[in-house]
């Protein structure tokens, strides 16, 4: 079949371009992850205690409560 001694040479340098690949689209999509992140520091606040919320842990009152003293 491929007796001129290059089928495998050339089939672990495809090898290294497709892990090269990888890894670089693997930091680009944990830079682009860093950069959705939260700026605004109530931002992370107002997230939990809407969880907090959602699971049932505030009322109605205490919810809105502690949501106006992050404003």
């Amino acid at each position: 079949m491929h007796d001129n001694g290059w089928f495998w040479p050339m089939g672990l340098m495809m090898v290294g371009w497709l892990l090269l690949a990888v890894i670089i689209a693997a930091a680009v999509w944990l830079a682009v992850g860093r950069v959705r992140r939260p700026t605004h520091p109530n931002e992370s606040a107002r997230r939990i205690l809407a969880d907090r919320y959602a699971r049932g842990e505030l009322s109605d009152e205490d919810y809105q409560r502690r949501l106006d003293g992050l404003r």
